[in-house]
C-alpha cells in the first residue's frame, strides 16, 4: 500500500470510531462511514473486505493509539503520580466529555465481532505498563503489589469515566485516586 493509501485508510478507521460509537455494530452501515470519511463505498471496499474487518480495524486503531499516549505518559519526564494520572487519562478519558463516551465502551465492552479478546489483550498490556511504572517508582509496602495497584487506579478510573461529566472532572477524581493509592 503506497504513502497516499496508508494515509487515506487511517483517515477512514479515524471517521469510522464516532459513527460507530453513536450508532453501534449493528446499526452502524459500511454507507454511513463512507459518508463520514469522504470516500465512495466502492472506495471503502478498496480497503475493507467488510463491515467486521472495518469494525476491527477501527478499535485496534484506537486503541493502538491509546497504548501509544499511555507509553508516552509513563516514558515522560515526570513524578510517578503525574505519569499515572496522564496513562490513565490516556487509556481511559480520552473521551469522556464527549458524545461518543459512552458508545466507545460500549462497543470495547460487549464484545462485538469477536473484540472481547482484543480488549482483554490491551487492558492485560495497559495493567502491565501501570503496574510496571509503579514497581520501578520504588519501594511499597509489603501489603500491595504494583499489579493491586493497578487493578484500583484502573477500577477507580473506570468508576469516574462514568460518573462526570467532562475531562477535567475526570482528572481531578484521577489524581485523587493516584495520590491515595501511592501514599507511602
Amino acid at each position: 500500500m503506497n504513502r497516499g493509501d496508508a494515509r487515506r485508510r487511517e483517515h477512514v478507521l479515524a471517521a469510522a470510531l464516532p459513527v460507530f460509537a453513536t450508532f453501534g455494530y449493528r446499526k452502524t452501515s459500511m454507507d454511513a462511514v463512507a459518508q463520514a470519511a469522504d470516500i465512495s463505498r466502492p472506495g471503502l471496499y478498496f480497503f475493507f473486505a467488510g463491515k467486521e474487518e472495518l469494525f476491527r480495524e477501527t478499535m485496534r486503531q484506537a486503541l493502538d493509539q491509546a497504548m501509544g499516549d499511555v507509553r508516552a505518559a509513563l516514558d515522560a519526564e515526570e513524578n510517578i503520580q503525574t505519569r499515572l494520572v496522564s496513562a490513565l487519562d490516556a487509556y481511559l478519558g480520552r473521551y469522556v466529555g464527549t458524545h461518543i463516551n459512552e458508545g466507545v465502551d460500549a462497543l470495547l465492552q460487549q464484545g462485538t465481532a469477536g473484540l472481547s479478546a482484543m480488549y482483554d489483550d490491551y487492558r492485560s498490556a495497559f495493567l502491565g505498563a501501570l503496574a510496571e511504572a509503579v514497581a520501578a517508582s520504588g519501594p511499597l509496602t509489603d501489603a500491595v503489589t504494583p499489579h493491586e495497584i493497578a487493578e484500583v487506579l484502573h477500577a477507580a478510573a473506570t468508576g469516574w469515566k462514568h460518573r462526570v461529566t467532562d475531562r477535567a472532572e475526570f482528572v481531578d477524581g484521577l489524581t485523587t485516586a493516584v495520590r491515595v493509592a501511592m501514599r507511602p
